[in-house]
């Protein structure tokens, strides 16, 4: 199987709308920055790309070295030996396009196409897939661009890779890098996959810093099938305007709790505030086996009764022997559960894949990934309070900020 821990964490608050309020949309802005800092990669992993900002909490985005159509080894466009028609792709090369317009792009075919094999027997949907840039912010380690690709119905993306574009106000690219294609991991039945890296800040042209006002582009490109069928997709997004030098700057949620190749917590003493809830985890007791059911159960304390929005599944954070946070074992739900927490403490439930900190502070997640030996295992679930009654029958609405609610930590072994 493959997953995506971003939206894992960031669906606690989209994928569960039907049971939320307007409250709710602290989460979805606070989540999805934990899983936005954890994306970013370093230049040194990228061809000619910038310094990218680090994990701050679990979140999953792959990316790869090579630019896209292009071998690993640099030697030329990955095609097959007889490619179908409109299978294969020009990379955007981001000198190239330094100082032409959009409107040039799109002429030439470079900012929108759509290809499948001959293989499909059956029809398809005219519907396609499309790209959005969902925000900017910027930290101590640089500007960052949240992107989103919007899958086709029935797509099942195997590999994905971004061009980021910084265009001025006449629309001419003033600043270009490219993530390059690597594997894309969505979890079965996901409509979306989300990634975040560098925000160019420099003109192409030159090292001159980008001030002011501009725009910019994501251009996704996926390969993967749909339907059963090879398919080949290049989308770009509107352009999303913002100010260069006026990103606010946004903290670090839950202070950084978990965050990849850093410390894990000193204790149970230590974590922050969970508003009034509790949660034992249910560990399997025998080596981690993928797909293992990890059972969390929610209180609240004091003799309250709390109602809260709560992720369906919970998240474990894996801490090495030398106290550094080395992976994550990810839900396999990407849900929100309304839950009421006091005399009857309320239960979720999900599978788990293996998720692993490379030395970056990039969470990569396949399959293939195996660890050995045994971890501290945090689990934690992140949750909206709604309402809370006191044991002594008093009921106040508390503040709408989500909280991170933490088990104490036990010891999991794992066997690669």
């Amino acid at each position: 199987m493959s997953f995506d821990l971003s939206r894992a964490l960031e669906d606690l608050a989209e994928t569960g709308a039907s049971r939320r309020t307007t409250d709710d949309e602290a989460l979805t802005a606070r989540v999805g920055l934990m899983a936005s800092r954890i994306r970013r990669r370093r230049a040194a992993r990228y061809a000619g790309t910038v310094a990218v900002a680090a994990c701050a909490v679990a979140a999953l985005a792959v990316g790869i070295a090579n630019l896209p159509g292009v071998l690993p080894d640099g030697t030329g466009p990955a095609t097959s030996p007889d490619p179908a028609p409109g299978m294969t792709l020009d990379p955007i090369d981001t000198e190239q396009v330094c100082g032409l317009a959009l409107t040039d792009l799109e002429a030439q075919g470079l900012l929108a196409h759509y290809a499948e094999s001959a293989e499909r027997t059956t029809p398809t949907t005219a519907d396609a897939g499309f790209a959005e840039v969902m925000g900017a912010s910027e930290g101590a380690d640089g500007a960052a661009v949240e992107l989103e690709y919007f899958l086709p119905s029935g797509a099942e993306p195997s590999k994905l890779g971004w061009t980021v574009l910084v265009v001025d106000a006449e629309g001419v690219v003033v600043g270009a890098l490219e993530t390059g294609l690597g594997p894309a991991v969505t979890p079965p039945g996901a409509t979306s996959t989300g990634t975040t890296t560098t925000l160019p800040t420099t003109s192409c042209a030159g090292d001159e810093p980008l001030e002011g006002r501009v725009s910019v582009v994501g251009v996704a490109e996926a390969h993967g099938v749909r339907d059963g069928v090879p398919f080949l997709e290049r989308v770009a997004s509107e352009p999303y305007p913002l100010e260069l030098g006026g990103i606010e700057e946004t903290p670090a949620p839950f202070g950084g709790l978990f965050t990849c190749n850093a410390p894990g917590p000193e204790s149970i003493h230590t974590l922050p505030d969970a508003g009034g809830l509790t949660l034992a985890a249910d560990l399997p007791a025998a080596p981690w086996e993928p797909g293992a059911q990890i059972v969390g159960t929610v209180g609240a304390a004091d003799g309250a009764t709390i109602l809260a929005n709560v992720s369906a599944g919970v998240t474990v954070a894996l801490v090495d022997p030398d106290g550094l946070v080395a992976g994550f074992l990810v839900p396999d739900t990407v849900d929100v559960e309304l839950l009421e927490a006091g005399d009857e403490p309320a239960t979720v439930s999900a599978g788990s894949s293996l998720a692993t900190c490379d030395p970056d502070g990039q969470l990569v997640g396949s399959d293939e990934v195996t660890i050995d030996g045994t971890y501290t295992a945090w689990p934690f679930v992140t949750a909206v309070l709604k309402e809370v009654v006191t044991a002594e029958g008093e009921a106040f609405t508390p503040p709408s900020e989500p909280v991170i609610v933490v088990a104490n930590p036990v010891e999991l072994a794992f066997s690669g």
